[in-house]
């Protein structure tokens, strides 16, 4: 195939890389490896009873949950103890458990705080299979492949929609930890497939010259995918500021371009602020596996200490940041498993090839405005993440809890900064893809060598 027939396909190199890298890992992982794992499919299977909120017993919060599900679930006690291992043999021996969802009790978890919307269409399959008593194996199997699937068609139609930089957002769409997390039951899956493909229909939307006009459909499209986005993870919530990329000549009247921006923002600052309201009340008096003091306590606590705070938060920044730049890359298993140091720099060589090298003289650049935009977007979220992790987590001399995997949907901002109109290589294409499929050996065997050798 021509150099020239691949820099205009990137979408189907994504589509079947994404496909084969993903499948392989959801078999080659372990049930209950990915973190949080057991406790999304717990999440959803209370959905499939009409639970949208976890239950309590004696001030302690979980769920009624099958008791063959709790029984395949201490497979997770092998995260983060190196020296547990298990064996294909061991995996394939809990098909034998079958759901009886009528054997239940109450099972002790910290419940996730998302909504049915970061579970869809997840919970609705996984409801079908508990209808047809599917083994619990079974359903975590199927339920991991309807992430990937999800995944690859919002990563396929982003990367499709993306005016500029499509082999960097394929890169970024494929590093081991993205494709690690889309092929296991987690919210992360729709949450990085709706961002990538927010953002790249609002980079079509200024880029585009055939786009002479903002619409009413091109608006409402823009509003739909930031406030999924937004529902799906709050942290995310700068990203609506994307919106001033587009060229204002691009309005038929500016008071309306500024009336739906303003009412986009109240009505997601109405919709986050209604669930983290609910998320403090619900919470209340209640032992959920977070420590210390109430949430509500430590938001007043960083707004009368607000200075104090920005100097801890720098502080952290300065002593994680290699952390992060590499648990964003590729820290897989129950964040015990690292990928060599010699892949993760080869990794971040290729993204950042892509980021500062054009693949076509005629290919738009971002202007100044737009990289300002973009990193405006990517400090305000990396702060919301750190404040986050601090309500949550309470740590000290340094936040703790974050990880690399959270800035994945605001990645494409920090190296959209770095493009550039002077270098032009036709065939970097073809080293990216070369590149990239011998990465894959590497992720396969660090996973294999954690858990089965």
């Amino acid at each position: 195939m021509k150099i020239s027939r691949i820099i205009q396909q990137p979408q189907n190199i994504f589509l079947t890389i994404c496909l084969v890298f993903g499948f392989l890992l959801v078999f080659i992982n372990p049930p209950f490896q990915t973190p949080d794992e057991a406790q999304h499919l717990f999440k959803m299977y209370g959905y499939t009873n009409g639970t949208l909120n976890f239950k309590v017993y004696k001030n302690i919060t979980g769920n009624e949950l099958p008791l063959s599900l709790i029984k395949i679930s201490k497979m997770e006690n092998i995260g983060g103890h190196l020296e547990k291992k298990t064996s294909a043999k061991e995996v394939l021996s809990l098909l034998k458990i079958k759901l009886e969802k009528d054997k239940t009790a109450f099972y002790t978890f910290t419940p996730t705080s998302y909504t049915p919307v970061s579970y869809f269409p997840s919970f609705l399959i996984l409801w079908a299979m508990k209808l047809l008593n599917f083994p619990p194996l079974i359903m975590l199997y199927m339920l991991r492949l309807c992430s990937l699937f999800l995944y690859t068609a919002l990563g396929y139609t982003a990367i499709k929609t993306m005016p500029a930089k499509k082999w960097l957002m394929l890169l970024l769409a494929l590093t081991p930890m993205t494709v690690y997390e889309a092929a296991s039951i987690t919210t992360d899956a729709i949450c990085m497939g709706i961002a990538f493909l927010f953002i790249a229909y609002t980079c079509k939307l200024a880029m585009d010259d055939n786009i002479k006009k903002i619409t009413k459909k091109e608006l409402t499209i823009f509003g739909s995918l930031g406030t999924l986005l937004l529902i799906c993870k709050y942290a995310y919530f700068p990203i609506l500021l994307l919106f001033f990329i587009i060229p204002k000549q691009k309005f038929n009247s500016q008071t309306k371009r500024y009336l739906f921006f303003s009412g986009l923002t109240a009505l997601n600052i109405i919709i986050t602020a209604a669930f983290i309201f609910h998320t403090i009340q619900i919470s209340k008096g209640v032992i959920s596996g977070a420590p210390g003091y109430e949430k509500s306590f430590m938001i007043a606590f960083i707004f009368n200490k607000f200075s104090w705070f920005m100097d801890f938060v720098i502080k952290t920044i300065q002593t994680k940041w290699l952390d992060y730049l590499y648990s964003y890359i590729g820290l897989l298993g129950s964040n015990d498993t690292k990928l060599p140091l010699f892949a993760l720099n080869y990794c971040i060589i290729l993204i950042l090839s892509a980021a500062l090298i054009k693949t076509d003289r005629e290919e738009k650049s971002f202007d100044l405005k737009s990289k300002i935009i973009f990193f405006i977007i990517f400090l305000a979220s990396f702060f919301i993440i750190l404040t986050s992790s601090f309500i949550l987590f309470q740590c000290y001399p340094i936040i703790c809890g974050v990880q690399g995997r959270y800035f994945i949907p605001v990645m494409p901002f920090l190296f959209f900064i770095l493009d550039n109109k002077k270098i032009v290589w036709n065939k970097l294409p073809a080293i990216i893809v070369c590149g990239w499929i011998l990465i894959i050996p590497f992720v396969l065997h660090s996973l294999i060598n954690r858990f089965y050798i």
